[in-house]
């Protein structure tokens, strides 16, 4: 019964429309979860980097407070 009735809604146009749009906003969250988790590790990279550059290459969240 139940894919019965999915059958029916895909078929509809406006089912069709709908699972477009479902599929495009799954692949516009995939690649903006990508694009943000690589620009996360690049800042987390760039402030270890000026951290260790501001405090005379200590490590970085040694004492030096960073």
């Amino acid at each position: 019964m139940v894919t019965k009735i999915l059958k029916r809604f895909v078929k509809s146009e406006k089912g069709a429309a709908m699972v477009e749009y479902a599929i495009a906003l799954l692949v516009a969250a995939a690649i903006g979860v990508t694009t943000f988790s690589a620009m996360g590790t690049k800042a987390g990279a760039n402030a270890s980097s000026a951290c260790n550059a501001l405090h005379g290459g200590a490590a970085a969240g040694s004492a030096a407070g960073c």
